[in-house]
């Protein structure tokens, strides 16, 4: 096979790679600059995202998750839901949140009421039962408010 074909053109042996001069680079020169100021403005985020956290931002994250956790809940209410059960959802999770926003309860300790609200809203279907888990998760928990 002669070597002008353009097959043999085409394919590069790594012998012929390593042999020859050094090869172009495949990035801009700029590239390694950029990349590092990326990863050095990310360092900066999470760092001041943990601060904010650490700092009280934490619990005013729940509270925003509970707000939104509570609309998402409504358009899932089954039609055997009672007003006066949805009623009674709204103050317990209207009490919890405002015992959130001054302290009273420790977020830490949100993780019944997240887990009863999740195992409700799995199948985008609120009912009567798990209606009043939600409620008693929340009012179990309220119940342990620190009072002022």
């Amino acid at each position: 096979m002669p070597v002008d074909t353009p097959a043999a053109i085409s394919f590069r042996r790594p012998a012929d790679y390593y042999s020859s001069a050094t090869p172009e680079p495949v990035l801009p020169r700029w590239a390694p600059f950029g990349c590092g100021a990326a990863s050095v403005l990310v360092l900066i985020i999470v760092f001041a995202g943990g601060a904010w956290l650490a700092g009280g931002g934490f619990t005013d994250f729940m509270d925003f998750v509970f707000g939104m956790t509570m609309s998402e809940l409504r358009g899932m209410y089954d039609p055997a839901v009672t007003a006066e059960q949805k009623k009674t959802l709204e103050d317990e999770i209207a009490t919890l949140r405002k015992n959130l926003r001054e302290e009273r309860v420790a977020a830490t300790s949100l993780k019944p009421v997240l887990r009863a609200i999740s195992k409700a809203s799995a199948d985008e279907k609120v009912h009567a039962g798990e209606l009043q888990q939600i409620v008693a998760a929340a009012r179990k928990l309220n119940a342990t408010a620190k009072r002022r």
